[in-house]
């Protein structure tokens, strides 16, 4: 009777041990680990609706790569282009536009987002954020376009850095989006907002030492 006992107690244990397991591999499939998530679609004319994604890459030698990928999701029916974005660089760090999906695309510094703060970088068709006219080689309502940024500064410094770290909030805003071109001749500009924060390092070790230890005990 006192084995039954046992072996009922440690199946309980085991048992709970699973779903935890299952619990924390769950949470870990279904957020992008090392990867920003942000949007918004509350533009001040209501036009422009847009989702992103930051992620960045430590590179070692003073060195990284900040990838930004942006969607245009505002209504097709209004069209309308992405043609800007600005964020805050990091103390401490130098920024250059790498790489853009065309030519008309440049770096643009000291945004200014009027009427949000100034923002510390980013990219625009012909590097002005406001722009003017008719624009061309935006992002398209529907399209994704991805931004590779250059990063550069000491070691000590990018090695601790993370996504998060250049969606700095600390002037009220992380991120900021410019639209032009709507069917009305209307213009739009957007902040975003995090949607998914990137897990943890820790997280995935927990997950993967619970499941160790699950394992261990129907081993035992």
């Amino acid at each position: 009777m006192q084995t039954t006992q046992t072996w009922t107690t440690d199946f309980q244990r085991t048992k709970r041990l699973s779903l935890a397991a299952a619990a924390v591999t769950a949470t870990i499939a279904t957020s992008a680990p090392g990867e920003l998530l942000f949007g918004n679609s509350n533009g001040i004319e209501g036009l422009g609706s847009f989702t992103g994604a930051m992620s960045w890459t430590y590179l070692g030698s003073g060195t990284g790569t900040l990838a930004i990928s942006l969607t245009n999701t505002s209504n097709a029916a209004n069209g309308g282009f992405l043609t800007g974005f600005a964020f805050n660089a990091v103390n401490g760090v130098n920024l250059s536009l790498a790489s853009a999906p065309g030519a008309s695309w440049r770096a643009a510094t000291n945004v200014s987002a009027h009427p949000y703060p100034n923002f510390d970088f980013g990219a625009a068709l012909g590097g002005n954020w406001l722009g003017g006219g008719s624009p061309t080689g935006g992002i398209a309502t529907g399209t994704t376009n991805t931004f590779s940024f250059r990063v550069s500064g000491s070691d000590a410094l990018l090695a601790t850095l993370s996504d998060v770290s250049f969606f700095d909030a600390s002037n009220g805003y992380g991120f900021a989006a410019r639209f032009r071109g709507f069917e009305d001749g209307g213009s739009d500009k957007v902040v975003g907002e995090v949607l998914v924060t990137p897990l943890p390092e820790t997280l995935g070790l927990a997950a993967a030492s619970i499941a160790g230890l699950v394992f261990f005990r129907r081993r035992s």
